[in-house]
């Protein structure tokens, strides 16, 4: 699993106080200190910042926090459930099977068609 700094911060962008538990790991501090100055980031197109990978713990200690919820249904996940028989996935499970991405797009689309395996079936 692979997820960009600038990914992460707009996985949380309905809930930035997220990005305040990197302060939770003092290996994370920078990537704490970047959030605080994204938009100058942003600004000034940082692209070794914006696009740095970030460690996977970090990643999992800050969704974990998440109340965002998505559904998956058949062959798509959703950010809003579309009927009963849709099961609720956290955004951990969603990063940890599809990587940072895939829930970036998500988020952003409020759908995506889940990824064929390496069979060429519904992953």
């Amino acid at each position: 699993m692979t997820v960009k700094f600038w990914q992460l911060v707009s996985v949380c962008r309905d809930e930035p106080e997220l990005m305040e538990r990197l302060a939770g790991g003092s290996e994370w501090n920078e990537y704490l200190e970047w959030f605080r100055d994204f938009a100058r980031l942003v600004r000034d197109g940082d692209r070794s910042r914006l696009d740095a990978e970030l460690p996977t713990a970090a990643c999992v200690h800050v969704l974990s926090a998440s109340r965002l919820e998505l559904f998956e249904s058949g062959r798509y996940l959703r950010s809003r459930r579309a009927g009963p028989a849709d099961r609720k996935v956290t955004a951990v499970e969603v990063l940890s099977r599809y990587g940072g991405a895939f829930l970036e797009d998500l988020l952003e689309a409020g759908l995506a068609r889940l990824p064929d395996d390496a069979n060429g079936r519904p992953g």
